[in-house]
Protein backbone atom coordinates (compact mmCIF):
# COMPACT_ATOMS: atom_id res chain seq x y z
CA UNK A 1 0.00 0.00 0.00
CA UNK A 2 1.52 3.32 -1.08
CA UNK A 3 1.63 6.51 0.97
CA UNK A 4 -1.14 8.15 -1.05
CA UNK A 5 -3.52 5.28 -0.36
CA UNK A 6 -2.63 5.27 3.34
CA UNK A 7 -3.20 9.02 3.55
CA UNK A 8 -6.55 8.74 1.81
CA UNK A 9 -7.66 5.92 4.12
CA UNK A 10 -6.54 7.92 7.15
CA UNK A 11 -8.48 11.00 6.06
CA UNK A 12 -11.62 8.91 5.44
CA UNK A 13 -11.25 7.29 8.87
CA UNK A 14 -10.80 10.63 10.62
CA UNK A 15 -13.81 12.13 8.86
CA UNK A 16 -15.95 9.12 9.78
CA UNK A 17 -14.68 9.21 13.39
CA UNK A 18 -15.38 12.94 13.74
CA UNK A 19 -18.82 12.53 12.14
CA UNK A 20 -19.72 9.75 14.55
CA UNK A 21 -18.57 11.75 17.57
CA UNK A 22 -20.49 14.81 16.42
CA UNK A 23 -23.62 12.70 15.87
CA UNK A 24 -23.42 11.31 19.40
CA UNK A 25 -23.07 14.85 20.75
CA UNK A 26 -25.87 16.39 18.69
CA UNK A 27 -28.33 13.47 18.56
CA UNK A 28 -28.02 11.40 21.77
CA UNK A 29 -31.59 10.19 21.26
CA UNK A 30 -30.29 7.93 18.49
CA UNK A 31 -27.95 6.10 20.87
CA UNK A 32 -29.27 6.20 24.42
CA UNK A 33 -33.07 6.04 24.22
CA UNK A 34 -35.66 3.66 22.81
CA UNK A 35 -39.00 5.27 23.64
CA UNK A 36 -42.48 4.35 22.54
CA UNK A 37 -44.41 7.48 21.64
CA UNK A 38 -47.67 5.54 21.59
CA UNK A 39 -50.02 6.89 24.25
CA UNK A 40 -50.25 4.45 27.13
CA UNK A 41 -53.75 3.06 27.56
CA UNK A 42 -54.91 2.54 31.13
CA UNK A 43 -55.42 -1.23 31.47
CA UNK A 44 -58.73 -2.76 32.44
CA UNK A 45 -57.04 -4.92 35.04
CA UNK A 46 -58.60 -5.76 38.39
CA UNK A 47 -55.12 -6.17 39.86
CA UNK A 48 -54.25 -2.61 38.85
CA UNK A 49 -57.15 -0.29 39.79
CA UNK A 50 -55.41 2.91 38.65
CA UNK A 51 -56.68 6.26 37.52
CA UNK A 52 -54.93 8.64 35.16
CA UNK A 53 -53.96 11.97 36.70
CA UNK A 54 -52.71 15.06 34.88
CA UNK A 55 -50.29 17.85 35.74
CA UNK A 56 -47.78 20.15 34.08
CA UNK A 57 -44.03 20.62 34.20
CA UNK A 58 -42.50 24.00 35.03
CA UNK A 59 -42.28 24.91 31.34
CA UNK A 60 -45.94 24.06 30.75
CA UNK A 61 -45.46 20.61 29.20
CA UNK A 62 -48.58 18.52 29.95
CA UNK A 63 -47.76 15.27 31.73
CA UNK A 64 -49.69 12.35 33.17
CA UNK A 65 -49.27 9.43 35.55
CA UNK A 66 -51.16 6.34 36.65
CA UNK A 67 -52.12 6.50 40.32
CA UNK A 68 -53.50 4.00 42.81
CA UNK A 69 -54.34 5.06 46.34
CA UNK A 70 -52.83 3.22 49.31
CA UNK A 71 -54.96 1.37 51.81
CA UNK A 72 -54.71 1.02 55.59
CA UNK A 73 -52.39 3.99 55.99
CA UNK A 74 -49.67 2.52 53.78
CA UNK A 75 -47.15 4.79 51.99
CA UNK A 76 -47.01 5.32 48.24
CA UNK A 77 -44.35 4.06 45.80
CA UNK A 78 -43.31 6.14 42.78
CA UNK A 79 -41.92 4.04 39.93
CA UNK A 80 -39.62 5.74 37.41
CA UNK A 81 -39.08 3.64 34.30
CA UNK A 82 -35.98 3.51 32.13
CA UNK A 83 -34.94 4.67 28.68
CA UNK A 84 -37.33 2.46 26.69
CA UNK A 85 -41.02 1.89 25.96
CA UNK A 86 -43.71 3.71 27.98
CA UNK A 87 -45.44 3.23 31.33
CA UNK A 88 -47.81 0.64 29.86
CA UNK A 89 -44.90 -1.81 29.75
CA UNK A 90 -44.13 -1.52 33.46
CA UNK A 91 -47.33 -1.32 35.49
CA UNK A 92 -47.30 -5.09 36.11
CA UNK A 93 -44.28 -4.60 38.37
CA UNK A 94 -46.50 -2.65 40.77
CA UNK A 95 -49.36 -5.11 41.05
CA UNK A 96 -47.80 -7.21 43.88
CA UNK A 97 -47.22 -3.99 45.82
CA UNK A 98 -50.80 -2.85 45.34
CA UNK A 99 -52.04 -6.22 46.65
CA UNK A 100 -50.21 -5.46 49.89
CA UNK A 101 -51.95 -2.11 50.24
CA UNK A 102 -49.23 0.23 48.95
CA UNK A 103 -50.21 3.16 46.80
CA UNK A 104 -48.43 3.54 43.47
CA UNK A 105 -47.63 6.42 41.15
CA UNK A 106 -46.30 5.70 37.66
CA UNK A 107 -45.34 8.98 35.94
CA UNK A 108 -44.55 9.35 32.25
CA UNK A 109 -41.72 11.47 30.85
CA UNK A 110 -41.86 13.76 27.82
CA UNK A 111 -40.66 11.95 24.72
CA UNK A 112 -42.50 8.82 25.87
CA UNK A 113 -46.10 7.68 25.87
CA UNK A 114 -47.46 10.31 23.51
CA UNK A 115 -45.97 13.31 25.34
CA UNK A 116 -44.15 15.64 22.97
CA UNK A 117 -40.67 16.90 23.82
CA UNK A 118 -36.98 16.07 23.74
CA UNK A 119 -35.52 13.44 26.04
CA UNK A 120 -32.68 15.15 27.90
CA UNK A 121 -31.35 15.03 31.43
CA UNK A 122 -32.69 18.53 32.14
CA UNK A 123 -36.16 17.61 30.85
CA UNK A 124 -36.26 14.33 32.77
CA UNK A 125 -35.32 16.22 35.93
CA UNK A 126 -38.06 18.77 35.25
CA UNK A 127 -40.64 16.02 34.71
CA UNK A 128 -39.50 14.29 37.90
CA UNK A 129 -39.96 17.47 39.93
CA UNK A 130 -43.43 17.85 38.43
CA UNK A 131 -44.40 14.31 39.40
CA UNK A 132 -43.36 14.83 43.02
CA UNK A 133 -45.11 18.21 43.11
CA UNK A 134 -48.29 16.49 41.95
CA UNK A 135 -47.92 13.89 44.70
CA UNK A 136 -47.59 16.61 47.29
CA UNK A 137 -50.79 18.21 45.99
CA UNK A 138 -52.40 14.80 46.47
CA UNK A 139 -51.38 14.97 50.12
CA UNK A 140 -48.15 12.96 50.34
CA UNK A 141 -45.09 14.21 52.20
CA UNK A 142 -41.59 12.83 51.62
CA UNK A 143 -41.88 10.60 54.67
CA UNK A 144 -44.77 8.75 52.99
CA UNK A 145 -43.11 8.34 49.58
CA UNK A 146 -40.83 5.52 48.46
CA UNK A 147 -38.90 6.21 45.25
CA UNK A 148 -38.32 3.23 42.93
CA UNK A 149 -36.22 3.62 39.80
CA UNK A 150 -35.26 1.08 37.14
CA UNK A 151 -32.21 1.50 34.89
CA UNK A 152 -32.30 5.13 33.65
CA UNK A 153 -35.07 5.58 36.22
CA UNK A 154 -32.39 5.02 38.84
CA UNK A 155 -31.19 8.48 37.87
CA UNK A 156 -34.56 10.24 38.11
CA UNK A 157 -35.34 8.58 41.44
CA UNK A 158 -31.89 9.27 42.88
CA UNK A 159 -32.08 12.83 41.58
CA UNK A 160 -35.45 13.26 43.32
CA UNK A 161 -34.09 11.83 46.57
CA UNK A 162 -31.15 14.23 46.53
CA UNK A 163 -32.72 17.38 45.08
CA UNK A 164 -36.16 17.20 46.70
CA UNK A 165 -35.25 15.44 49.93
CA UNK A 166 -31.57 15.43 50.66
CA UNK A 167 -30.55 14.79 54.24
CA UNK A 168 -32.96 17.24 55.86
CA UNK A 169 -36.25 15.98 54.40
CA UNK A 170 -35.50 12.38 53.42
CA UNK A 171 -37.96 10.21 51.58
CA UNK A 172 -39.25 7.01 53.15
CA UNK A 173 -36.85 4.97 51.04
CA UNK A 174 -35.12 4.52 47.69
CA UNK A 175 -35.24 1.34 45.59
CA UNK A 176 -32.87 1.04 42.63
CA UNK A 177 -33.23 -1.79 40.12
CA UNK A 178 -30.31 -2.48 37.74
CA UNK A 179 -28.81 0.98 38.42
CA UNK A 180 -25.50 2.48 37.35
CA UNK A 181 -23.10 5.00 38.83
CA UNK A 182 -22.90 7.15 35.67
CA UNK A 183 -23.82 6.89 32.01
CA UNK A 184 -20.21 7.38 30.95
CA UNK A 185 -19.19 4.29 32.91
CA UNK A 186 -21.97 2.31 31.23
CA UNK A 187 -20.64 3.33 27.83
CA UNK A 188 -17.06 2.55 28.82
CA UNK A 189 -18.10 -0.97 29.77
CA UNK A 190 -19.91 -1.57 26.48
CA UNK A 191 -17.85 0.23 23.84
CA UNK A 192 -14.38 -1.13 23.17
CA UNK A 193 -13.40 1.58 20.72
CA UNK A 194 -11.67 4.68 22.19
CA UNK A 195 -13.98 7.71 22.15
CA UNK A 196 -13.74 11.14 23.82
CA UNK A 197 -16.71 10.34 26.05
CA UNK A 198 -16.21 13.30 28.36
CA UNK A 199 -16.64 15.59 25.36
CA UNK A 200 -19.41 13.92 23.37
CA UNK A 201 -21.78 12.77 26.14
CA UNK A 202 -23.59 15.85 27.37
CA UNK A 203 -26.08 14.20 29.72
CA UNK A 204 -24.03 12.37 32.33
CA UNK A 205 -26.79 10.93 34.53
CA UNK A 206 -24.32 10.92 37.41
CA UNK A 207 -25.91 8.87 40.16
CA UNK A 208 -22.67 8.77 42.13
CA UNK A 209 -22.89 12.50 42.90
CA UNK A 210 -26.54 12.37 43.94
CA UNK A 211 -26.18 9.26 46.10
CA UNK A 212 -23.76 11.11 48.38
CA UNK A 213 -26.47 13.68 49.13
CA UNK A 214 -29.03 11.13 50.28
CA UNK A 215 -29.88 10.02 53.78
CA UNK A 216 -32.65 7.51 53.27
CA UNK A 217 -32.93 3.71 53.47
CA UNK A 218 -31.63 2.23 50.22
CA UNK A 219 -32.23 -1.06 48.41
CA UNK A 220 -30.07 -1.81 45.36
CA UNK A 221 -30.91 -4.75 43.10
CA UNK A 222 -28.43 -5.86 40.45
CA UNK A 223 -28.51 -8.55 37.78
CA UNK A 224 -25.55 -10.90 37.52
CA UNK A 225 -25.99 -11.45 33.77
CA UNK A 226 -26.91 -7.89 32.87
CA UNK A 227 -25.54 -7.11 29.40
CA UNK A 228 -26.91 -3.54 29.39
CA UNK A 229 -25.66 -2.22 32.74
CA UNK A 230 -22.87 -4.42 34.12
CA UNK A 231 -23.62 -5.47 37.67
CA UNK A 232 -20.37 -3.98 38.99
CA UNK A 233 -21.81 -0.51 38.33
CA UNK A 234 -24.69 -1.27 40.69
CA UNK A 235 -22.14 -2.47 43.24
CA UNK A 236 -20.10 0.70 42.74
CA UNK A 237 -23.14 2.90 43.37
CA UNK A 238 -24.07 0.88 46.44
CA UNK A 239 -20.58 1.30 47.89
CA UNK A 240 -20.89 5.10 47.65
CA UNK A 241 -24.16 5.25 49.59
CA UNK A 242 -24.56 5.83 53.31
CA UNK A 243 -26.21 3.36 55.65
CA UNK A 244 -28.82 2.06 56.03
CA UNK A 245 -28.51 0.17 52.76
CA UNK A 246 -29.09 -3.31 51.36
CA UNK A 247 -27.80 -4.99 48.21
CA UNK A 248 -29.32 -7.97 46.41
CA UNK A 249 -27.64 -9.48 43.34
CA UNK A 250 -29.74 -11.87 41.26
CA UNK A 251 -26.92 -13.98 39.84
CA UNK A 252 -29.01 -15.37 36.97
CA UNK A 253 -30.89 -12.14 36.40
CA UNK A 254 -30.74 -10.02 33.27
CA UNK A 255 -31.43 -6.33 32.77
CA UNK A 256 -35.15 -6.54 32.16
CA UNK A 257 -36.27 -9.71 33.92
CA UNK A 258 -35.90 -9.22 37.65
CA UNK A 259 -39.67 -9.33 37.99
CA UNK A 260 -39.54 -12.85 36.58
CA UNK A 261 -36.89 -13.53 39.23
CA UNK A 262 -39.56 -12.48 41.75
CA UNK A 263 -37.65 -9.47 42.99
CA UNK A 264 -40.99 -8.01 44.13
CA UNK A 265 -40.91 -10.48 47.03
CA UNK A 266 -37.62 -9.01 48.20
CA UNK A 267 -39.00 -5.50 47.72
CA UNK A 268 -42.02 -6.32 49.87
CA UNK A 269 -39.84 -7.86 52.58
CA UNK A 270 -37.58 -4.80 52.53
CA UNK A 271 -40.55 -2.43 52.69
CA UNK A 272 -42.04 -4.27 55.66
CA UNK A 273 -38.70 -4.33 57.47
CA UNK A 274 -38.19 -0.66 56.75
CA UNK A 275 -41.60 0.19 58.16
CA UNK A 276 -40.84 -1.73 61.33
CA UNK A 277 -37.64 0.21 61.96
CA UNK A 278 -39.03 3.66 61.21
Amino acid sequence: MNKKTILKATVIFLIAYATFCLTVYLYPQLFFYNPSMQKSVLPQDAEYPAQEVYYKAEDGTPLYAWYTKPTSGKPIIVFFHGNSYNIEQFYHKLEPLIKEGYGTFLPEYRGFGGIEGAITQANLEMDTRAALKKLRRLGYSNSRIFLYGMSLGSYTSTYAAAELGGKKKPFAGLILEVPFDSLINVVKKRVWFPLPLELIIRDRYDNSTNISEIKTPLLVMGAGKDEVVPVELAQSLFDLAEDPKDLIIYEQGQHGNLFENENYKDILNWLKQNEKTR
